[in-house]
């Protein structure tokens, strides 16, 4: 399926955080829900011989206009009392703490506010707009939304992911902590599923009809630690080049273990998925009760993710037929 780019993988290794200038943790992790680009240059098309429809994608180039056109936003709610609008949205929200609905909040803050403030043309007309088969219900509609600008009526279907690749980096190659999660897998169930709606009620105007789909794609992608050559295996074309690409290691590899520096090594928080917490450093440095990370032969490190300083890094079982899990 993929067109692959050659280009040396320590030059694709993204580390472009712009969403680490600003202090208070959530409005980090709002720069970076939009500056990050969506992990797709296109929508890849897993169900061909199926009736579906066209699924877009936004571009690196329109997520850079949005965190543009919002920073001043950014600014004063990261150094006023407008911080505490951001905090109540978001707590107030079903299961604050789920990374999928934490991403979904966030960005329903940013159209909901933005469009207040006619900083982009997105009018939201429902969310999570629950499908019915007869009685039973059989999924939602993250976002519909009314293009301003182009004068149609949006679905956008959001998914926040943290995958590790490896060889030969196809989207099925690209998988998370949970083993049965995939980018294929995803991108499958969004098509066969939620963007097969046409009509969706709305509680301002009734039934509309969508126009276009957005698929709306985020999160972390990680490499195989010291990965400076992948042989004759490189980015596929879908792949944004901007998107960010962060480092994994073999649970199971001691030689790769051995590289990470575990006197500055940490367990990071779930939320810290999104943005790493300072505070969570100074918390460890002061507390006597926190004990240095360490492993040996009898005792492999947990999976997880964790900060070799502001270094990411996910500690993963890479599996012996290839496909991680």
């Amino acid at each position: 399926m993929s067109e692959l780019v050659n280009q040396p993988i320590s030059n694709r290794r993204i580390d472009n955080s712009p969403w680490e200038r600003y202090r208070r943790p959530y409005v980090r992790d709002l720069a970076y829900v939009l500056a990050c680009p969506n992990v797709l240059t296109q929508w890849l098309d897993f169900t061909p011989h199926q009736n579906t429809h066209t699924v877009a994608v936004h571009s690196a180039q329109f997520w850079q206009t949005q965190f543009e056109a919002y920073e001043q936003q950014l600014t004063e709610l990261d150094t006023t009392a407008a911080y505490q609008d951001l905090t109540r949205y978001l707590l107030k929200r079903p299961s604050p703490n789920r990374l999928g609905f934490h991403f979904e909040g966030l960005l329903s803050f940013w159209l909901e506010d933005g469009f207040a403030r006619k900083l982009h043309p997105y009018e939201t007309l429902a969310s999570n707009v629950q499908l019915y088969n007869g009685k039973q219900t059989t999924g939602e509609l993250d976002l519909i939304l009314y293009n301003h600008a182009e004068q149609l009526v949006e679905h956008w279907e959001l998914a926040i992911k943290f995958f590790m690749g490896s060889a030969p980096f196809e989207p099925v190659n690209w998988v998370g902590i949970n083993s049965n999660d995939n980018l294929q897998r995803k991108m499958t169930h969004m098509q066969t599923k939620q963007f097969r709606a046409v009509w969706v009620d709305t509680e301002d105007r009734g039934q509309v009809k969508i126009d276009k789909r957005y698929g709306v794609i985020k999160g972390r992608f990680f490499l195989l630690i010291n990965t400076t050559d992948i042989g004759d295996y490189d980015w596929p074309h879908w792949l944004t080049p901007s998107f960010p690409i962060h480092e994994w290691c073999d649970k199971r590899d001691k030689t790769a273990l051995s590289t990470i520096d575990t006197t500055s090594l940490r367990a990071a928080h779930y939320i810290e998925w999104f943005t790493k917490r300072d505070f969570y450093d100074e918390l460890n440095a002061y507390d006597s009760r926190q004990q240095q990370i360490v492993w040996s032969d009898s005792e492999q490190p947990r999976t997880g993710l964790y900060f070799e300083g502001n270094r990411p890094i996910v500690i993963y079982p890479r599996q012996p037929n290839g496909v991680d899990e």
